[in-house]
């Protein structure tokens, strides 16, 4: 039987490389990996946020979204109709 050599957690330390050429001790290192589900991601998991104060966010982040944008676009027909003013008066005195 082959000696394994083990870390401190009791897990057998295997090389990679080995395991893919030796029969014996791929069988230990395929043992030693722990249980896994394949589809796990796909289980729903409830959230503990409560939806309550996720909905008063989510209108906050939409009222100052909307400030912001009022503002960016009065602040962008100011500077266009400033420009365009200033044309005409440049033009008006040529």
């Amino acid at each position: 039987m082959l000696e394994l050599a083990t870390r401190p957690s009791g897990t057998a330390v295997v090389s990679p490389e080995l395991a893919l050429v030796d029969s014996e001790l791929r069988m230990h290192a395929l043992a030693a990996l722990p249980p896994v589900e394949p589809f796990a991601f796909l289980e729903l998991r409830d959230l503990p946020l409560p939806v309550q104060a996720r909905k008063t966010r989510r209108l906050g982040a939409a009222l100052a979204y909307l400030v912001v944008a009022i503002v960016r676009t009065s602040m962008f027909d100011a500077c266009v109709f400033a420009s365009v003013a200033l044309v005409v008066l440049l033009l008006n005195l040529l």
